[in-house]
């Protein structure tokens, strides 16, 4: 079975637990697209302009390889943005998540990250030190901040170079 059908088949049973917990979540696409390409994010909920849907919900192709627990635990967060006044993290979808936390053993927070969740942080491409505070930003694509590096200061003020 392939990824994406899994991750449909995980959609949906996050669906079923939302609504079983008394929340109701927004029209959401049954396909889940499946993200390889994202580095700082492991899903997203993303409002879906003249569609059938309101919304399409995204999730990071490692989530699928670590555990059911982890993808579903991303999932579930990103189902809860398709409730009425959750688009953010404000005090509406807090409260959702602490109920989903709760009745099904979930860790649902506002971030999460590659620790947590068991896998190995992947290198970037382009890496961007500060000389003043060694702070290191990293980039995949380049970008003007990767091209035209000693335009940009730090915000420490701290010049920044291209390691």
């Amino acid at each position: 079975m392939s990824s994406i059908l899994n991750a449909n088949k995980l959609l949906q049973e996050g669906i079923e637990q939302v609504i079983s917990a008394g929340i109701k979540p927004g029209i959401i696409n049954p396909n889940v697209k499946i993200n390889t390409r994202a580095i700082n994010r492991f899903g997203q909920c993303r409002k879906l302009p003249q569609s059938q849907y309101d919304y399409e919900i995204q999730i990071n192709s490692k989530l699928l390889e670590v555990s059911k627990d982890k993808a579903m635990n991303t999932l579930v967060h990103e189902i809860l943005h398709t409730c009425k006044g959750c688009m953010n993290h404000g005090k509406t979808w807090k409260h959702y998540a602490n109920v989903m936390n709760i009745m099904f053993g979930y860790d649902i927070s506002r971030t999460s990250s590659y620790e947590t969740i068991g896998i190995d942080k992947p290198e970037y491409k382009y890496m961007i030190k500060c000389d003043k505070c060694s702070v290191s930003i990293g980039r995949q694509k380049q970008s003007k901040l990767v091209t035209h590096t000693h335009q940009y200061r730090c915000k420490c003020g701290g010049n920044l170079h291209l390691v």
